[in-house]
């Protein structure tokens, strides 16, 4: 009898596990913990999937439904497995599958730890986590604590910090010994741990994607995942394929036929494109198919337009304004091929250019003499979200606009201070002419989290005449980040109209510390002044006592 008990036991133990919530970290940790047991496992991405998705199964399996415990796709679903015929189904309920599924798989000594604001690097790890028998964790500032009380109650025999992370933590994973591949760039990251799985598994064939979204093949890890882009193929991506052995790539989805066509023609492999499955419900006639099941997860949200074209006969300068409607920070190279009657002038950029999240660039192109009332320009820049990952193509011809101005804005850039109070650069600057200004300020190559980056101000400040202004970056800080950056290297950007910045300054600071900003100091002197007035006051009001 305790035979066959133990029998029904081993039976009844899952043997497919169900993601049941509409977060990306719970879907994602699911099927990795399903994965890591050598399980089978599925996902819903919608309510109405549910029960699809359960009619596609054999009735055979036994279930583990993971669901959330704020926000499931469907409630009540171990309920509605066992009214599709489902025996054995047992739900586990979660707040957060990435903290807490790792508790159930005690034999993991392996560790990687990516940041949760994209989900791209995620995604880029799970063919090594698996290879490796690691476990991801979804890191940022706020769970990191949660993390490393994790971390301290095992034995960890690697840990690898992968693309960015927090400073924070880096900071506290610090003691682990552990390795980091973060270049800057997601491309470049990519290459790094496709390397490092050739180390453990085969590069023969890959699987291509974006990384914008969880599908199951992916997340099986069988082969390694290489970022495409998502129109143009990043220089850095093309060039590891060609000096790899890999033969055969495998396009996820259908969106990205334009990017893959490039791969196929730049580096020769054979790429073939998975794009749906069999229907899951059936109809007459013939059988037809359906999407794949993919699970959107938080990418940066990239876009380049052309604001405007002019001009500018008054300094004979062609002016090209972008607008970025990003929420992050991006990079671009532009071409223009100016279209006149008596032949085209193609002007260009020779280095990257930055441009904060929803902000305006004007690029402007000098000794362009021309004559002609009419005129367009084709333009084709390339970008992204970083310099060396321009994945991104921007394609069009615009009419441009003829003008006849003068920029008189005149601005001097006075210092560089970093207010440890506010958290961010104040940047002095004066306008030192007679009209209005506008300006834009960027730090170049500032080292940030052991990565040189740019940034900068996202709206153009407006400065009045004869006028100083302290324009603010936020930006966070740590003791290292302040010990490499002893000298940072000022940009402004500056002209009369707010959308055309036509002039640049440029300076390089020595950084200096502020540990307070104005309002406090301005608060301590009067908390000074008022001490000194009471003190004075307790002073006279004794003597007075004494001399009665």
């Amino acid at each position: 009898m305790l035979g066959i008990f133990l029998l029904n036991l081993i039976a009844a133990a899952p043997n497919y596990v169900i993601s049941n919530s509409e977060d990306w970290k719970d879907v994602y940790s699911t099927i990795l913990y399903a994965n890591i047991k050598g399980i089978g496992s599925d996902f819903l991405v919608s309510t109405a999937h549910g029960p699809i998705l359960l009619d596609s199964l054999s009735k055979s399996y036994d279930l583990l439904i993971v669901s959330s415990k704020n926000n499931p796709f469907v409630f009540n679903y171990p309920d509605l497995a066992r009214s599709k015929g489902f025996n054995s189904v047992e739900e586990r309920t979660v707040t957060s599958a990435n903290l807490e599924l790792i508790n159930d798989l005690p034999d993991i000594k392996n560790f990687i730890v990516v940041g949760d604001a994209y989900g791209y690097n995620s995604m880029a790890v799970v063919a090594y986590a698996l290879a490796t028998q690691s476990w991801v964790f979804l890191a940022d500032r706020s769970n990191i604590g949660d993390i490393d009380a994790i971390l301290s109650k095992r034995t960890v025999d690697n840990l690898l910090l992968y693309g960015y992370v927090d400073s924070e933590v880096t900071d506290t994973l610090s003691k682990y010994n552990s390795t980091i591949i973060n270049t800057g760039d997601r491309f470049a990251d990519n290459v790094e741990i496709v390397k490092k799985y050739s180390e453990v598994g085969s590069i023969s064939q890959v699987l291509l994607s974006d990384g914008a979204f969880i599908e199951k093949e992916i997340m099986q890890g069988k082969n390694p995942l290489l970022f495409t882009g998502a129109e143009n193929v990043p220089d850095t991506i093309a060039t590891f394929i060609k000096s790899s052995n890999i033969q055969i790539g495998v396009l996820i989805g259908n969106d990205l036929i334009g990017a893959a066509t490039n791969i196929r023609q730049s580096t020769g492999i054979n790429v073939m494109v998975k794009f749906a499955r069999s229907a899951r419900e059936r109809t007459s006639g013939v059988s037809p198919v359906e999407g794949l099941d993919l699970f959107y997860i938080p990418v940066p949200n990239l876009n380049l337009t052309v604001y405007a074209i002019k001009y500018n006969k008054a300094t004979s300068t062609l002016e090209i304004t972008y607008r970025s409607s990003s929420n992050m920070p991006a990079y671009f190279k532009g071409t223009l091929t100016l279209i006149t009657s008596s032949g085209n002038i193609r002007v260009g950029d020779l280095e990257n250019i930055f441009i904060a999240p929803d902000d305006f660039k004007t690029v402007v192109y000098e000794g362009v003499n021309i004559s002609d009332s009419n005129l367009s320009a084709e333009v084709y820049a390339l970008y992204g979200e970083s310099p060396s990952s321009l994945d991104r193509v921007l394609q069009g011809t615009y009419n441009v606009q003829i003008v006849n101005v003068l920029d008189n804005c005149k601005v001097d850039l006075n210092s560089l201070k970093y207010n440890k109070q506010e958290k961010a650069f104040v940047v002095k600057v004066k306008n030192t002419g007679n009209v209005e200004c506008w300006a834009n300020i960027e730090l170049k190559d500032i080292t940030i989290n052991r990565i040189k980056q740019t940034i900068g101000t996202q709206t153009s400040e407006n400065i009045l005449p004869r006028k100083s202004k302290n324009i603010f970056i936020p930006q966070i800080l740590t003791q290292s980040d302040f010990d490499d950056n002893n000298f940072v290297k000022v940009v402004a950007y500056y002209g009369e109209r707010s959308d055309s910045l036509v002039n640049t300054q440029e300076k390089t600071f020595e950084l200096k510390f502020q540990r307070f900003n104005t309002l406090t100091y301005i608060i301590f002197i009067l908390a000074f002044i008022i001490l000194l007035f009471i003190i004075l006051a307790i002073i006279v009001r004794r003597r007075e006592k004494e001399d009665d």
